[in-house]
């Protein structure tokens, strides 16, 4: 692996960790609408949308979706760098609660630093057979 990439991944890795474990940014807005898209090869998904902040929407469950109204003012918890919705309360009644993607992030985190570092290659030579391995 060449150094810009090596450095590409190192810097992805950096940022999706400081996404994930820095402090979550919580915001006032309101909700202006809702969205639900039919997807015929696994189950709709809901989407709710804001006005007020830095955050314009959030993909929810069906439950967080159907418990607010359009005009509701809701505390909205994000990631600080992709803006990821991590939780969505109104008043002191958790709507939605952040999920264990931050702990998902993990592997990917790993998997780019040691890609980094280069303790994993995914470089093949004519006379391997192996598709990649650990260095």
């Amino acid at each position: 692996m060449d150094v810009v990439t090596r450095l590409a991944a190192f810097l992805i890795a950096i940022l999706l960790a400081i996404d994930a474990f820095s402090g979550e940014r919580t915001e006032m807005l309101h909700v202006d609408r809702h969205s639900r898209t039919t997807n015929w090869r696994h189950d709709d998904s809901y989407r709710l949308h804001f006005v007020g902040g830095r955050v314009d929407s959030c993909e929810v469950g069906w439950s967080a979706f159907n418990a607010l109204n359009d005009g509701d003012e809701v505390s909205v918890d994000t990631s600080r760098v992709f803006k990821s919705c991590d939780g969505i309360r109104r008043g002191d009644e958790v709507i939605a609660r952040a999920n264990v993607h931050k702990w998902l992030m993990l592997a990917p985190i790993a998997l780019l630093l040691a890609a980094s570092f280069g303790w994993i290659r995914f470089e093949r030579r004519l006379d391997d057979d192996r598709r990649w391995w650990f260095g």
